[in-house]
């Protein structure tokens, strides 16, 4: 039988005195004297660091709680992790945490959420394109460090995503979700509609003096003097009020540092909402942006840069970005995948097996990749990389900005394609795909430099031990780097398609693929329509297997990427048996039949 406790309404030690008024609350027809003679009572105190009790009254608090209640649950903010070893009451506690959710549960709280929202009625494709949509949308959010990966913030930003969506903005302005996220905590402290815009603004000022701090916090004297030049610009705030509600609304904590945002994507909003403020007044604003745009590959930078486009309008920003993006490896030719290109991995090609068109589970499959996710995310947190060496330093760097630049300008395109003209979307998308296959390049060429040196190596040691195989060991490395080879490739193609890829910019890709005509650019634009479109195109499927007919490593790819479409979205049995007609795949029960036929043969 639980009790239900606001930290907030905490005002005495005495639990007694509440408790009466709480058990005729919540049970009808229950005395408390009669709650309190039942055998399985549970105290749950919701936020005990919401109460304004001092630490020697919150100490008798929970000691009176203990003697009454023989199981006790207090929920409290992060922060109050520091202070419990002031509090011996609470030794016997088990001290938990709710943990970000991985790939895995992501998946399976998002899936719950379409099922409750779509009937049964709904066709399979539906499903699938509903739960990706959303899935897409919240790993975008979410990610690294920006929005808590928590079970709550998941909730609230799916929640988010189907008002907003019913208000009819822009599926994709991700800074709209931001701001409803903020508008709502403000709703929740009684911040009165007529003073928002009050509170915004002081977010937006904090925001850039937090910039300039190399701790991204103000101490004591710092918050004093951001106030005092405040109001030389505005008009007077209180103070206390306003710091006080921003942190029971959890947009500002307190640090040992000082004042700080509480959550890292607020930070970064009003940081770039100064910034775009600022840009009328000089030349000052712009130089912080051109520096936060020459360093879009750290973390901090990319974020800011990505809100400033939801501020500002300014295609000077835009401009920015987009010379930033030509600037890397501006002296490499990108990879177009076209035949004579790859004829260093054709043999490897007609040497690795056969495809096979299985009959899997989507939904395991899914879940098993989520499994894979969540492996290589734990060991990147584990294994942050070194950089001892300045050149390698130097050329990460260049990988950081290519990967956080495609991010920036995928979620530019998603944002703004109502509101772009069409020559600069084109050249968004463009310049971000030509970056991105410079970069392939560069990798296939060190790649190849690897692979030589170690079969110089391996010569060597051979040399020194004639009795080993030569030629099987070097068949073996050239194997092993060609396959890697082979992998980055597929790998990169993906990782392209998922970071620009949208339902709604169909026409901009095909602009820009037909304008260009590489293989490259029409396997990015085929993995875009099957994930985000979920647009099963046979007839050009067909097309495309036709036309990669003399070049064997892009038959290859595209047949696993259609085998990767169906193998995660159950597709039924006559298009099935019709791709692997077209694509001349083996399904698996024609495989069974000619593995038994040939038994039966011999």
């Amino acid at each position: 039988m639980p009790l239900l406790v606001e930290g907030a309404n905490i005002k005495s030690s005495d639990i007694k005195e509440q408790i009466s008024k709480l058990v005729s609350a919540t049970y009808q027809s229950l005395s408390a004297e009669k709650f309190l003679q039942g055998l399985n009572l549970v105290c749950i105190v919701d936020d005990i660091s919401a109460s304004t009790l001092n630490k020697k009254a919150k100490s008798k608090f929970i000691r009176n709680i203990n003697s009454i209640f023989p199981h006790t649950i207090l929920l409290a903010e992060e922060s109050f992790i520091f202070i419990m070893p002031d509090f011996p009451e609470l030794d016997d506690y088990k001290k938990l945490e709710i943990l970000p959710f991985g790939n895995v549960d992501r998946a399976k709280l998002i899936d719950k959420w379409v099922a409750l929202e779509l009937t049964e009625e709904a066709d399979d494709q539906q499903v699938w394109k509903k739960t990706d949509e959303l899935r897409h949308h919240v790993d975008l959010l979410v990610g690294k460090n920006v929005v808590p990966a928590k079970p709550f913030h998941i909730l609230m930003l799916l929640q988010t995503l189907e008002t907003i969506t019913t208000q009819r903005l822009e599926l994709t302005a991700y800074g709209h979700y931001y701001q409803y996220l903020i508008y709502q905590a403000l709703q929740r402290v009684h911040v009165k509609q007529t003073e928002i815009d009050t509170y915004l603004n002081v977010l937006s000022e904090l925001g850039g003096a937090i910039l300039e701090s190399p701790s991204e916090s103000l101490d004591e004297s710092g918050l004093d003097a951001f106030f005092k030049e405040y109001l030389k610009n505005f008009l007077p705030v209180s103070q206390d009020k306003v710091i006080n509600d921003l942190v029971d609304s959890f947009i500002l904590q307190h640090s040992e540092t000082g004042l700080k945002f509480h959550y890292r994507y607020l930070f970064y909003f009003f940081a770039a909402k100064n910034l775009a403020d600022s840009l009328y007044k000089g030349e000052e604003a712009k130089k912080r942006i051109q520096h936060l745009v020459d360093t879009i590959h750290l973390e901090k930078a990319s974020n800011i840069v990505l809100f400033l486009t939801h501020h500002s309008k300014d295609p000077w920003i835009l401009d920015q970005i987009l010379y930033s993006v030509m600037g890397i490896f501006s002296n490499e030719a990108e990879v177009t995948l076209e035949a004579g290109s790859l004829s260093f991995l054709q043999d490897f090609v007609k040497e690795i097996p056969h495809l096979v068109l299985e009959n899997r589970d989507a939904k395991q499959e899914r879940l098993e990749n989520d499994r894979q996710k969540d492996i290589i995310d734990q060991d990147e947190e584990q294994n942050s990389p070194l950089y001892d060496n300045k050149d390698v330093e130097e050329f990460m760097v260049k990988v950081n900005k290519v990967f956080r630049a495609i991010e920036v300008c995928g979620q530019i395109l998603r944002n703004r394609l109502g509101s772009l003209e069409r020559n600069s979307l084109e050249s968004i998308y463009e310049e971000s795909l030509l970056v991105s296959l410079r970069f392939l390049s560069v990798f296939l060429r060190f790649s190849e430099y690897v692979r030589e040196e170690s079969i110089r190596k391996i010569k060597k040691i051979l040399e020194e031990n004639p009795n080993l195989s030569n030629s099987k060991i070097i068949r073996e490395v050239e194997s092993f780097y060609l396959g890697i080879n082979y992998t980055v490739i597929l790998g990169m193609l993906h990782k392209i398609a998922f970071s620009l890829g949208s339902a709604k910019g169909r026409e901009i890709y095909i602009r820009v693929t037909e304008s260009n005509d590489k293989p490259s650019f029409c396997l990015i634009q085929e993995i875009i329509e099957l994930q985000f479109e979920k647009r099963l195109d046979i007839h050009k499927i067909d097309k495309l297997h036709s036309e990669f007919s003399k070049n064997p490593v892009c038959d290859r790819l595209l047949k696993q990427i259609i085998l990767h479409h169906c193998y995660m979205h159950d597709i039924g049995f006559k298009d099935r048996q019709k791709l692997a007609n077209i694509l001349n795949i083996q399904t698996q029960v024609r495989r069974s039949i000619l593995i038994a036929s040939k038994i039966t043969q011999d």
